[in-house]
Parts: structure tokens; C-alpha cells; sequence
């Protein structure tokens, strides 16, 4: 059961930081400043949002994995 929680705890971060990496509208009302404001706005790259979030998922297998190596060792 602890391993179905870790993995849909790390697939709900990576979605999660996936979808707020995104541009949008509302960048300016997060930062509370007016759009004129701010120097450079987000560029929308998909992209990025996707890397981001293979990352976070590439990074909690190796995490597993070394946890699971070093319980193994006792």
C-alpha cells in the first residue's frame, strides 16, 4: 500500500508542477503586479511542462531504488 501512496504522490506532483509551468494569463495576478510591470513574461513551451515532469517521475524511481538498496543492505 506505501508503494501505491508514493507513486500516486509522485505522479500528482509531476502533474502538478507540470501544469504550473505553463503560461498563462494569470502570471501577472500571482505575482500581484500589473502585466506592464513585469519584465519578462512566460513563454509557452509544452515542452518544458513534459521535461518537468518526466524529471520529478525520473527522480522519484532513483530515490525508490536507493531506498530499496540501502534497506536491502541491513
Amino acid at each position: 500500500m506505501r508503494t501505491f501512496f508514493y507513486w500516486l504522490f509522485s505522479t500528482s506532483l509531476a502533474a502538478l508542477a507540470a501544469s504550473a509551468s505553463e503560461h498563462s494569463e494569470k502570471a501577472a495576478d500571482i505575482l500581484w503586479l500589473p502585466a506592464s510591470q513585469l519584465d519578462v513574461l512566460p513563454v509557452p513551451e509544452p515542452s518544458r511542462a513534459i521535461l518537468l515532469g518526466v524529471g520529478i517521475m525520473a527522480i522519484a524511481f532513483t530515490y525508490r531504488q536507493a531506498w530499496l538498496n540501502l534497506k536491502r543492505k541491513d
